[in-house]
């Protein structure tokens, strides 16, 4: 968790390849403010750990969304890729304010794969009893409360800076 001290100053909305939620957004633009022109390793790790809380933001982000719609999530559960380290599960965490869980499952896509088809096959009778039967939580990472008032403004300048980029393009 304290990692994001590590990115102070410096801040990424990763839309390299535009917004696809929540905004559905393919014009928006990747955003990094506060870089320097250091070249060393701490600068380097500062922008990585500054590319982790954009993401995670982002995804604070789509969650924020949903619940304003109604929708509410107890958790986040994460697979593969850079998702397997456990600082981006802490960080991930942190940033969205929610428990990071992992499954025991080393491949979770097919998984879930398996899952529809054995409601398919009439192995279980539904999704929800088949998620109960065949998956299970391997580690839980919970938000550090000490760092939510850091990862509040953080994703308050997020929000700024992706807005003010989609003012500059129009």
């Amino acid at each position: 968790s304290d990692a994001v001290t590590l990115a102070a100053g410096i801040h990424v909305v990763p839309e390299f390849l535009g917004n696809r939620a929540p905004f559905a957004d393919p014009h928006a633009r990747a955003v990094i403010c506060g870089l320097g022109m250091e070249r060393d390793l701490d600068n380097l790790l500062a922008l990585y750990v500054a590319g982790l809380c954009g993401i995670g933001y982002g995804l604070r982000q789509i969650i924020d969304a949903q619940n304003a719609c109604g929708v509410r999530n107890k958790n986040i559960v994460i697979s593969g890729g850079a998702g397997q380290h456990p600082l981006v599960r802490q960080l991930l965490a942190d940033t969205c304010g929610l428990p990071v869980l992992t499954t025991q499952c080393s491949e979770p896509v097919l998984l879930g794969s398996a899952i529809l088809g054995a409601v398919a096959g009439n192995i279980s009778p539904s999704v929800a009893e088949a998620m109960t039967q065949f998956t299970h939580v391997d580690t839980c990472y919970y938000p550090q409360t000490a760092y939510q008032p850091l990862h509040h403004r953080r994703y308050e300048a997020y929000k700024q800076l992706q807005h003010m980029a989609k003012m500059l393009r129009e």
